[in-house]
Parts: C-alpha cells; sequence; structure tokens
C-alpha cells in the first residue's frame, strides 16, 4: 500500500449540550468498553493504515488521556504513529477553527513524512469499512478526490441536517445539499474523503484565496460542478449521532442484534486498556440483554441497558434502557428508565428516574442526586 496518513476529523462533531461540556464527542463512551473515536482509529488500523492523526476542534485534554500512548491503534508499533493536531491560535474562534487551518497550523506534518494520499473519517458516523477498497477504486480510477456515500431509503427520517449528494450516472459528484427530510431515498454523506495529497494542497490554496472560514467540505462542495470528483457507494449498515437521543438510542439498539457483533475476531475495535477486575453479580442481581463492563458490581437488576467500569448497583434496583457511565454508585431500590447517568454520579436519595426515548432524562457528571 501506498504511504497514507488516516485522517479523523473532528470538527464537525455534534455538541450535545452538558454531555460535550467537558469533553469532545468523540472521548465519549460508546457501549461502555470503548469511546466513539475508537471506530475510525480502528477501522484504519484494520484497512493497514499505520500512521493516523486526529484534528482535534477542542477539548484536547479529553483526547489525549483517551487515546493515553496510542500503541493500542496501531497493528505495527515500529512503523505505526498517531498524531493529535490541534490549532492553539484559533482554538476559542470558532470561525476559523476549521479542518483546513488545523492542517496549516500542523504543516510539518505533511512536510516531513511523504504521504501520497490522505484519508478523513469522521467519529459521529459509525460504520465498518475496509478504506484498502475505497483507495483501490481511488486508484483505479486515477481520481484526485473520492468521496464515501451510502444510498438511504429513509431520507425523510435519518440522516436530517446532514449532506446529501446529487451524482450523475457516471458516479460523479455533481451538487452537496442538506437533507431537509424531503425525499426518502437519497445518498448521504459519510463525510468521508480519499485526497491525494496534492490535491489536498490545492484545496488549501484555495481556501486561503476564497474564504479563510471554508472547510474541506466546502471547497469540495464549491468545486464539484466543474472539478471531477469520484464517489465510491458504501452499502453496510451506518448509524449517524447528531443529538443526546442518538446517543441514547444508537447504542440501545446495539443490544438488539443477535450473532452479528459491530466487532469481529477479524475486524475488532481496539481502545485504551484498563486493568480492572471482572464484574461482580451479587446474589440478588439479575441482568438480560445488557452490556456491563468490568468492574461493575451488581445486586439489582439490569435490562437493555449499558453498564460502563467500577459501577455499582444496590439491592431492589431496576434500570432499564439507560446508560450508566464509569464511577456511578446507585443505591438501592432505585427505579430509572431511559436515563443517561454521567460519570461519579450519585443516585442515591431520588429513588425514581424516568426519560423517554425522544428524550432521555441526564444527570451530570459528579452529580448526587
Amino acid at each position: 500500500m501506498p504511504k497514507v496518513l488516516g485522517l479523523v476529523n473532528l470538527h464537525n462533531t455534534p455538541e450535545l449540550g452538558a454531555l460535550t461540556e467537558n469533553r469532545t464527542f468523540a472521548s465519549l463512551s460508546f457501549l461502555g468498553r470503548y469511546s466513539f473515536i475508537d471506530i475510525p482509529l480502528s477501522n484504519f488500523a484494520n484497512s493497514n493504515i499505520n500512521q493516523t492523526a486526529i484534528l482535534i476542534r477542542d477539548h484536547i485534554r479529553s483526547i489525549i488521556r483517551h487515546m493515553d500512548n496510542s500503541q493500542a491503534y496501531t497493528n505495527n508499533t515500529k512503523f505505526g504513529y498517531d498524531f493529535l493536531l490541534y490549532n492553539e491560535k484559533y482554538a476559542n474562534n470558532p470561525f476559523y477553527n476549521t479542518d483546513i487551518n488545523n492542517i496549516i497550523a500542523n504543516e510539518w506534518l505533511f512536510k516531513e513524512h511523504d504521504y501520497k494520499y490522505v484519508i478523513l473519517a469522521p467519529s459521529h458516523i459509525l460504520y465498518k469499512l475496509d478504506f484498502s477498497k475505497v483507495l483501490e477504486q481511488h486508484q483505479k480510477l486515477n481520481s484526485s478526490i473520492t468521496v464515501v456515500y451510502t444510498p438511504i431509503k429513509d431520507g425523510k427520517t435519518s440522516f436530517i441536517g446532514g449532506d446529501i449528494f446529487d451524482i450523475d450516472k457516471f458516479g460523479l459528484l455533481k451538487g452537496i445539499s442538506k437533507n431537509n427530510g424531503v425525499e426518502n431515498e437519497v445518498n448521504a454523506s459519510l463525510e468521508t474523503y480519499v485526497i491525494n495529497m496534492d490535491k489536498l494542497v490545492d484545496i488549501i490554496e484555495f481556501a486561503q484565496e476564497t474564504s479563510a472560514f471554508f472547510t474541506i467540505r466546502d471547497v469540495i462542495k464549491y468545486v464539484c460542478s466543474t472539478l471531477r470528483i469520484d464517489t465510491y457507494k458504501y452499502e453496510g449498515k451506518v448509524r449517524r449521532l447528531r443529538s443526546i437521543e442518538d446517543y441514547l438510542n444508537v447504542q440501545l439498539d446495539f443490544l438488539k442484534i443477535k450473532g452479528n457483533s459491530y466487532e469481529t475476531n477479524s475486524w475488532p475495535i481496539y481502545t485504551k486498556t484498563h486493568d480492572t477486575p471482572p464484574a461482580r453479580y451479587l446474589k440478588n442481581s439479575a441482568v438480560t440483554n445488557s452490556f456491563v463492563c468490568n468492574g461493575a458490581t451488581i445486586d439489582g437488576e439490569i435490562n437493555s441497558s449499558i453498564i460502563c467500569r467500577d459501577v455499582k448497583v444496590g439491592k431492589g434496583s431496576k434500570i432499564t434502557n439507560s446508560i450508566i457511565m464509569s464511577g456511578v454508585e446507585i443505591g438501592e431500590n432505585v427505579v430509572m428508565d431511559h436515563v443517561i447517568v454521567d460519570k461519579y454520579a450519585k443516585i442515591i436519595h431520588k429513588k425514581e428516574l424516568f426519560g423517554t426515548k425522544e428524550q432521555p432524562l441526564y444527570v451530570k457528571q459528579g452529580d448526587s442526586i
């Protein structure tokens, strides 16, 4: 494989209110054991792309804490690297804090390494994709830019607010617009691009000459009617998260998967290792259709929920359709449904907590209830 840099682009990640007040979306807990950034990084690693970088928009500390020494995400520790790219100059200026300006601020990476291709992928759109196949098509067609999309048949209710592609009969991109829920059958963008390194330089120069606020996506939209941009159709399962409801419901949907796990032996999800003991199930525990992580102590009933590391659930408590993050303590006889409890919170005095699928109840990090 030619020299490829995998870029995880966090400049378009969603804000989920208090849930992302002190962390970026990419570092949020996913299925208890992982974080969302683990998905694109694992896609890169499983595609034999061993040099990756993360374009960080904000909350860099949460990414540093999760990445640790980064060795978990490379399957070749001699040649594999993970770089954290952050634009300190514009960190507090949302208009200038773009992916293009981040790349400009960290141009040393591209000067020191002779990359031929750059692959950009998001953390808030979940899919399992072998990038070597995208790159194979990209090379076969002698493309300079390839954008990845998925055809969907429920565009009136899903991918709302996301980009949709206008693609001609030759598979070329002719336009980008927002999905306003008008049509069901649309080509939804996965915000994933394969770009030749020399073309990325052209994109950056074009943005500097046109608008200092332009993103890579903006440039592609601006030039797609005049420049040849190829498309790659992805037909696997895709999940896109843009709200706190998505954060709960998308993860709960994984509990319904029977014999078709997102993670397989041939396509593992890599993540930071935590040395914690196995979960403990006490005599009053009853767990069904749930993910329970190491270090948890369960003495209540858990159904269709995700229980993260080091959670304590007291006797007589009943938890359904909920996500309980690391270090939470839930006392005795607490009943909750459709609740997201952030790290280190304590649910002791309030015995009934109820949200809905459309509007989950959120308990802030460290709060006592």
